[in-house]
């Protein structure tokens, strides 16, 4: 996917149609476009009889996909049967933030992604798990970029990176092999091999600079094949260690799966609950039926915390009992009827101190873009803390076409800022309002100026 500056992309892939929204959130370089022709190359390594590639199934192909997951962050990430925020893939409490994707700071995410994985290949549905493998896939493949590896950026950064050839991205003839045979060695393996795989493509970014700042495209297109190759092939060496290290449950013995019945809300149908496990790294999303499932976990008593845009969230304890089946089902509140995933900032899981769901900018915080439905009327209230110094902004921008041209400039729709003394916001959802981000601009956490931020679809007359 190229990821342009300009305020959207759509990202067209077998599997369907991935929205990116960058229109109200910062801007970011382009990424390294062959993303997934690296991932095929690996899967046609490993081929259809790999540990990895029989447990996901289906889902396999899907990680062509979803290599895309790091460069969305608070966005809406589209596919046929489910909606859903990359931030769900992106962000636990060994990770609890955002981490760039050029060296050196890449190298942070390779060790807490790679576990991350693992456990979701061994505790989660293939759905689930395919997601995690995504995550992780696109930070190992864009360490594989020249510029990158390089600490390359600007627009030479783009060029270098984007001149390619993704038809000649082929391994034939590579046979995978494991990074080790254990956990604590496969890690070791692991970053072993990615500080290889940074020098190999720093050699080539020096070769390649000069090339790039003159326009050599010819020139320039081998010397980038050579790195994407070899990203193909620690790609593919990384599926194969995951997927037999999967092959071990990891020490747990407790199955958890249940249902969770809620309330559907205009627009966000196809966005799932959400099911986490408190003080933990478990968490999971439910599929379109509301059907979730965990294996292999400590047992014990777990606290859980279920949510779903439209519908009030719970907190249920749980007492796993060791080397068995436990069920449970769930019916979430259709009131408060709040879309604002944590609106009220209670939810705690990535970070005890500051809410899930809203990111620190330059401005303030910013919430998760909310797609609205045509038609549909709103209500928007925020409730500010007595005497705090802190406004609220509402923007909303239009869904893109199918193609966007890199320069277009896509309008934006701005309110007035909601104050304590004006905190309701009423409107309607149309063609040029289809997404909606709310930002606190506070430099303060948004826990200390507001007691809640609630987006609720009017019914009738109301």
């Amino acid at each position: 996917m190229l990821r342009f500056l300009c305020w959207w992309i759509v990202l067209r892939t077998s599997g369907g149609i991935a929205l990116l929204v960058s229109a109200l959130t910062t801007p970011s370089a382009r990424a390294w476009g062959p993303h997934p022709a690296i991932t095929q190359a690996a899967l046609d390594a490993l081929g259809t009889n790999a540990p990895l590639v029989r447990q996901l199934g289906a889902q396999a192909q899907r990680l062509t996909n979803y290599c895309w997951m790091a460069d969305f962050k608070r966005l809406p990430f589209r596919e046929p049967d489910q909606d859903f925020y990359a931030d769900d893939y992106l962000l636990f409490p060994q990770a609890p933030r955002h981490f760039d994707h050029i060296c050196p700071e890449v190298k942070l995410t390779f060790a807490p992604y790679f576990r991350r994985a693992l456990q979701a290949l061994r505790t989660e549905s293939p759905a689930n798990a395919a997601r995690w493998v995504g995550a992780l896939l696109h930070f190992v493949e864009d360490t594989g970029s020249p510029p990158h590896a390089g600490e390359i950026r600007g627009p030479t950064h783009i060029n270098m990176e984007n001149w390619v050839r993704t038809e000649l991205i082929r391994i034939p003839g590579h046979r995978p092999h494991l990074f080790g045979t254990n956990d604590a060695e496969a890690l070791k393996g692991f970053l072993e091999r990615m500080d290889g795989l940074i020098e190999f493509s720093k050699q080539r970014a020096r070769a390649a600079l000069t090339k790039v700042i003159i326009g050599h495209r010819v020139a320039v297109e081998p010397i980038v094949l050579e790195s994407a190759l070899q990203t193909s092939r620690v790609t593919a060496d990384l599926l194969h260690t995951l997927g037999h290290l999967a092959q071990d449950p990891g020490g747990g013995s407790a199955f958890l799966r249940g249902r969770v019945v809620s309330t559907s809300a205009p627009a966000l149908e196809k966005t799932p609950a959400r099911v986490v496990f408190a003080g933990t790294n478990f968490s999971t999303l439910a599929d379109a039926a509301g059907l979730f499932e965990f294996r292999h976990l400590p047992p014990g008593p777990q606290r859980l915390i279920v949510f779903r845009p439209g519908s009030a969230p719970t907190n249920v304890t749980v007492v796993l009992r060791a080397g068995a089946t436990n069920d449970l089902d769930l019916t979430l509140a259709p009131t408060p009827a709040n879309l604002v995933r944590n609106g009220d900032f209670q939810m705690r899981w990535v970070r005890l101190e500051l809410p899930d769901h809203w990111q620190r900018t330059d401005l303030g915080w910013e919430g998760e873009i909310i797609p609205l439905a045509h038609g549909q009327r709103y209500r928007l209230r925020v409730t500010f803390r007595a005497g705090a110094d802190a406004d609220a902004l509402v923007r909303w921008t239009r869904q893109l076409p199918h193609t966007l041209p890199q320069n277009m400039k896509l309008p934006k729709i701005e309110s007035k800022p909601l104050t304590a003394a004006q905190g309701e916001l009423i409107f309607t959802g149309s063609e040029a309002m289809s997404l909606l981000q709310i930002s606190i601009r506070s430099s303060r956490p948004p826990h200390e100026v507001c007691t809640g931020v609630h987006l609720v679809a009017l019914r009738g007359e109301e």
